[in-house]
């Protein structure tokens, strides 16, 4: 009898062993960041990875192995709603709807005008577009567009307080417009500098604006602070000279230093009144595309290294040490960090 006994049991140690086998996890459970590689342009071979903090390892590839397809056309922005995660896929004109587990493709919400962002606020998403003056609204429960409204522009960067809609206007824009979400209205604009790419809520709630100054270097960059309850601007701080290219502005989590890229990593106080005159993290040679700040403080940028191959992560210590590099997919981008 023990000798049956001992044979069933192992038979279903064998079982569990083999599905196990048969279906590996893609990517590991626990503390790290999803990472969203553009793509060429128009070569639709826009990817998913994730690097775990935990192993020290990225796991590319992710939505490719899971659904056996390519993401799209440049996957710009990942907003997350509880075990679902919603990718903006901005030359697809599509939002990949995915279980942030497994990276199944739960849905593809389609007929978007170039998507850009995506914001959410209670059960509903609202979308930025490059080429559409109007800002589409997701229903998040039943994954589909449940209307648009108009704001007047184009917008990118999108930030929710207290029940307001801020949308930067950055393509050739110079304005942040100001939405009441309750009746979908604009309430007003605040004009900031020439194309605003990048938006950070502070511990104060004040909202700072990245402002580039234009592509083609038409105005001084600046960095602009706007009081979310008033809507004016309460401090504004000019870079050196048009020849200046700031970008990807982010903020830790405690919301009281401002992080961005120029000439390498630059860090500086919501108190202060000027620019920090050094990098904090220099270039050394790469070609820093995109910046994040992780809950523990950990820095992160991408070398897209010429637009062409795969780039790289650099993963550096509150310190700005550099921890670890890891080549990443094709024009490595946007970055979103997990707990668990």
């Amino acid at each position: 009898m023990k000798t049956l006994i001992r044979l069933l049991l192992l038979s279903v140690l064998i079982m569990i062993s083999c599905e196990r086998a048969d279906d590996p996890s893609l990517f590991p459970a626990g503390r790290g960041f999803f990472l969203l590689n553009e793509g060429n342009y128009l070569a639709g071979n826009g990817s998913l990875s994730f690097y775990s903090t935990e192993t020290k390892k990225i796991y590319n590839d992710l939505f490719t192995a899971e659904n056996e397809r390519a993401l799209g056309d440049i996957p710009s922005y990942m907003a997350v709603d509880g075990d679902r995660g919603f990718i903006i896929v901005n030359n697809s004109g599509t939002i990949e709807v995915v279980d942030m587990r497994t990276m199944e493709s739960l849905t593809t919400i389609t007929g978007l005008n170039s998507p850009r962002q995506m914001a959410i606020s209670g059960r509903k998403g609202y979308v930025s577009s490059l080429y559409s003056t109007a800002v589409s609204v997701i229903d998040l429960d039943r994954q589909e567009i449940a209307g648009s409204f108009d704001l007047g522009s184009t917008s990118e960067a999108m930030v929710i307080a207290d029940g307001k809609l801020f949308s930067a206007c950055w393509s050739g824009g110079n304005t942040v417009i100001v939405t009441d979400l309750e009746t979908e209205e604009v309430i007003t604009s605040v004009t900031v500098g020439l194309e605003p790419e990048s938006m950070v809520l502070d511990k104060s709630g004040k909202l700072w604006v990245l402002c580039t100054g234009g592509w083609q270097g038409e105005e001084i960059p600046r960095l602009v602070k706007i009081n979310t309850v008033t809507y004016e601007k309460e401090t504004e701080i000019f870079f050196r000279t048009t020849g200046d290219n700031p970008s990807s502005l982010t903020a830790n989590a405690a919301g009281d230093t401002l992080y961005f890229l120029d000439e390498g990593v630059r860090r500086m106080a919501v108190t202060a009144s000027v620019l920090p005159s050094e990098t904090f993290i220099a270039a050394g040679g790469r070609l820093l595309y995109k910046l994040a700040v992780g809950p523990g403080g950990q820095i992160v940028v991408t070398d897209a290294i010429d637009y062409q191959q795969k780039g790289d992560i650099l993963v550096y210590n509150s310190r700005g040490i550099l921890e670890d590099t890891e080549k990443a997919g094709i024009i490595p981008g946007f970055m979103f960090f997990v707990q668990d």
